[in-house]
């Protein structure tokens, strides 16, 4: 597919492998926040004028993929992340960790080192895919996705990921508080048996639009009419029916389509991270 920048760095030319529709269907927020961002012209230019673009992750012998940084990278943090993760690859195909601070789906916790004993915590617990980041301030944040959910794990004191912790969840007063019980709810399931399977919640009718308003922005960004557009969301034979309706309902959601694709590049994929 190419990706023609919009934003700042507009003209960058990216050809960049996407996903199957059915690795779209099991897309979270956080995945469809990466889609947009990477598509972003002015994300683009930032990456390439990097140093390094990107950093190696180490996998931990639980399976979890970690990252240390020994600094902070301010232009990536402009974006949301703690680093840069390479826009040629999508989501779920690369390592992208957001900020804490701009998701409100984080769960904090103190964690204390412990022996192995009865309330001992590992991270192998968490029958999910697990990445961590581990920031200058030495706190790591452990990220925990399946199909169509995420949720972050802020574990203050775990600061050897491979060794079991004693956790005591903390909540920051009642701000949030029903977004903190839901994650708080979801990292329970996800330490039962057959937990991927339970937490999945049909995902497909809920990222459509989404869908759509990322193949509308692909076109847009390719110069595509509105009519090539919306055939390629829609089909031809609707768009031959339907586009010179008088009720003009077909082009009006194909160019609110186009404007929600773009508003999500430019800043709106932080709203779906929230």
């Amino acid at each position: 597919m190419v990706v023609r920048g919009a934003a700042a760095g507009a003209g960058l030319l990216l050809r960049a492998p996407e996903p199957s529709e059915r690795a779209y269907q099991a897309f979270d927020p956080s995945d469809w926040a990466w889609e947009f961002l990477r598509r972003n012209g002015g994300y683009q230019a930032d990456w390439r004028a990097a140093t390094p673009r990107t950093l190696p992750c180490a996998e931990l012998r639980d399976g979890t993929m970690l990252l240390r940084l020994r600094r902070r990278y301010l232009r990536a943090e402009r974006w949301g992340l703690y680093a840069f993760a390479d826009p040629l690859r999508p989501a779920r195909k690369a390592p992208v960790f957001w900020l804490p601070a701009i998701s409100r789906r984080n769960v904090r916790a103190r964690c204390d080192m412990v022996s192995e004993r009865a309330n001992a915590m590992r991270l192998a617990r968490f029958r999910a895919e697990r990445s961590a980041v581990i920031g200058v301030d030495g706190v790591p944040v452990v990220t925990m996705k399946g199909r169509g959910f995420n949720v972050r794990l802020v574990a203050s004191g775990w600061h050897v990921l491979t060794r079991p912790a004693a956790v005591t969840f903390e909540l920051d007063g009642f701000d949030d508080l029903a977004t903190r019980i839901e994650c708080l709810r979801m990292l329970q399931r996800l330490t039962k048996p057959g937990a991927p399977a339970l937490a999945g919640r049909s995902p497909w009718n809920a990222n459509e639009r989404m869908f759509h308003a990322l193949v509308a922005l692909d076109g847009s960004l390719r110069g595509r009419s509105y009519r090539d557009i919306a055939t390629t969301v829609f089909g031809q034979k609707r768009v031959t029916e339907d586009w010179s309706a008088a009720s003009r309902f077909l082009k009006d959601r194909t160019r609110r389509l186009v404007t929600k694709g773009h508003e999500l590049m430019k800043g709106g994929y932080r709203d779906l991270l929230r």
